[in-house]
């Protein structure tokens, strides 16, 4: 990790960079690439910026790390709720949306046909996660 830091230090300012795909193909296996994903019958993944005058094996651990650090980043900034508190989540939200509607007052469209289509994705988030209906 030092060596790829020191390297990226040593990129001079304003030079061209190569760019490095990570892509994901049909079968599931994830491989780094010079050339589009999509040339290789695969899905892009992310695509990651590189010093150019460097050896192949060199961008990819420079790709590699940069993968690493965002999926760092990114696994601090979502807290990890549990199965059971999503559902539980979904029900009380499901319920206040449905306590509009058990008093028998008017409601107009515009809260109807949104309500209408979070409730549907709620059912949807719902089946996915298995969660027991009520």
């Amino acid at each position: 990790m030092r060596k790829i830091a020191f390297l990226l230090l040593l990129m001079p300012f304003g030079a061209s960079g190569a760019t490095v795909y990570l892509c994901k193909a049909y079968s599931g296996g994830t491989f780094w690439t010079n050339t589009h994903c999509s040339q290789r019958n695969a899905t892009v993944e992310r695509i990651v910026t590189v010093p150019d005058d460097m050896t192949w094996e060199q961008q990819v651990d420079i790709a590699r790390a940069q993968h690493q650090q965002g999926q760092a980043l990114q696994s601090q900034a979502v807290p990890q709720v549990s199965t059971a508190q999503r559902c539980a989540q979904l029900q009380a939200e499901r319920q206040r949306i449905w306590s509009r509607y058990s008093n028998w007052q008017y409601q107009p469209p515009e809260v109807i046909g949104p309500d209408r289509q979070r409730t549907l994705a709620i059912q949807a988030e719902q089946q996915t996660l298995r969660c027991p209906m009520q």
